[in-house]
């Protein structure tokens, strides 16, 4: 169960405005601090006191939530914050069993109200010109909940025995000539990286986690259960060692820029009192070993807070999620395809006008002119398809990738649909007319006419593609699970 309030027993609750501990009944007030680690729900009385099985570290006594619907798993403080999958947007009775986890290091308080999410995602659909009419910022008030999203937070110490060489040259111009030097610049790293953050997560999207995960550290404190009251969290099931090159990439992007700092520092310089404009670029990077002698990379578990909103369409979901510390959204808006057809065709009629005005097109001319037009539009449509094929499979997301393997996503997205097909067509008869050149007109016409039909049945099929890369199928953990054997 939840914490009781000392003075009445009532059960307590993190207030984010005050952020203190508020009792629902006699709205007494109390530090976090001062409270005993919770049991019940979220925990054991006796959390901390044993070691975990892997990696090392407190463990916690956790009662695990599972979503009959979905398959997807969260714990929490307290049997009321359990009621809704955000996940999947039901109200369902998640199912529950007892399991160990990783005791998390630290714990950032929530700093954003729900009434600041709702005035950011009103801010958010007010600049979405094509917003469907059943998505209204009404609907969303009743679905943000307040989660915490487990993320490692890494540091790295660089290593000042490890010697790092990068490639330059500079340019730059001296009266009429040009001259072009090579360097090879050899330096050595000290100080460390605090708080690079990847989320610990395979539920969560990583581009959805990376979006937000710029979080503020000043409230960041060692893990405190208390103040997880009135939300839960998600389960922490991606292995620290995930992200370990991410983290040495950084590593070596944040010498590179120092390097380029010093460079630019010395940018120009005279030659016989003549003005000189001399530019500096790093062109290659590489160590005197493996990357791993950059540094050494430790992590640990941070519970961060996320408010996540669900909106549900037929068989798709849509999210919002924003960061509870600084305020960092991420939304998808998808398009009214009725709504983008009627203002993409209010805006060709004076466009329409205008050339007519001012140019004079001939048959052949204007059947080109459409043509590559409908090649630029077919070829965008193409790369959407395969950025979306992508984003279904959660090709990309490596925490996904690495909990439950190389599985086929939905089939949705990477097909050609059949306003890509009439367009393609279209083009290939386009070729054939330029090709064969005939004398009649009408034919020049007809077949610009065929490649616009073309293109504005590709570009419904576009918006078809990005409404669903605004959004996801319903997810279906509990069956990956099995197919991983988790």
């Amino acid at each position: 169960m939840a914490n009781r309030c000392p003075s009445c027993g009532g059960t307590l609750r993190f207030d984010i405005q005050k952020q203190k501990l508020v009792c629902e009944y006699c709205m007494s007030e109390f530090d976090a601090s001062s409270m005993p680690q919770m049991g019940g729900a979220g925990e054991s009385q006796d959390f901390g006191q044993e070691q975990a099985q892997e990696g090392g570290g407190d463990t916690i006594d956790a009662k695990i939530f599972t979503c009959p619907n979905c398959g997807a798993e969260v714990f929490a403080t307290d049997l009321d914050a359990v009621e809704y999958c955000a996940y999947c947007g039901t109200f369902v009775t998640l199912e529950s069993r007892l399991a160990k986890l990783q005791k998390p290091s630290y714990i950032l308080p929530f700093a954003i109200t729900k009434e600041k999410c709702m005035e950011l995602y009103k801010e958010k659909l007010k600049s979405a010109r094509y917003l469907p009419k059943d998505m209204t910022a009404e609907k969303a008030e009743s679905s943000f909940r307040r989660i915490y999203i487990p993320y490692w937070t890494y540091q790295m110490e660089f290593n000042p025995d490890t010697q790092i060489s990068a490639d330059t040259k500079e340019s730059w111009t001296s009266g009429n000539k040009e001259y072009t030097q090579h360097y090879t610049i050899q330096a050595r790293a000290e100080g460390r990286l605090d708080n690079l953050f990847f989320d610990a997560s395979a539920t969560l999207e990583d581009r959805i986690s990376d979006d937000i995960r710029n979080f503020s550290t000043d409230s960041l404190q060692p893990y405190n259960s208390s103040l997880m009251t009135g939300s839960y969290a998600d389960v922490a099931d991606v292995d620290k060692d995930t992200y370990e090159d991410e983290i040495y990439q950084e590593g070596k992007n944040i010498i590179l820029e120092e390097m380029r700092s010093g460079l630019s520092k010395n940018g120009g310089r005279g030659v016989s009192g003549e003005s000189v404009r001399k530019t500096s670029s790093l062109s290659s990077f590489s160590s005197s070993q493996d990357k791993r002698s950059l540094g050494t990379v430790s992590a640990k578990l941070a519970m961060l807070p996320v408010w996540f909103m669900t909106y549900k369409n037929k068989d798709r979901l849509c999210y919002a999620v924003v960061n509870g510390s600084t305020g960092k959204m991420f939304a998808e808006i998808p398009a009214d395809i009725k709504k983008y057809t009627i203002s993409s065709i209010i805006l060709a009629i004076p466009i329409f006008i205008l050339l007519e005005l001012f140019f004079t097109l001939m048959p052949k001319t204007l059947l080109i002119a459409t043509a590559i037009l409908g090649l630029v539009i077919l070829f965008s449509y193409w790369s959407a398809s395969r950025k979306l094929k992508r984003q279904e499979r959660r090709t990309d997301d490596k925490g996904y990738q690495k909990v439950f393997g190389r599985q086929e996503g939905s089939s949705g997205g990477g097909s050609s649909g059949p306003g890509a097909l009439v367009s393609l067509l279209s083009l290939i008869a386009a070729a054939g007319i330029v090709y064969l050149n005939p004398v009649d007109d009408l034919i020049y016409y007809g077949g610009a006419l065929l490649c616009i039909t073309g293109s504005f049945l590709t570009i419904a099929s576009m918006v078809k593609a990005h409404n669903l890369s605004c959004s996801r199928p319903i997810p279906h953990f509990f069956d990956k699970r099995k197919e991983a054997g988790k």
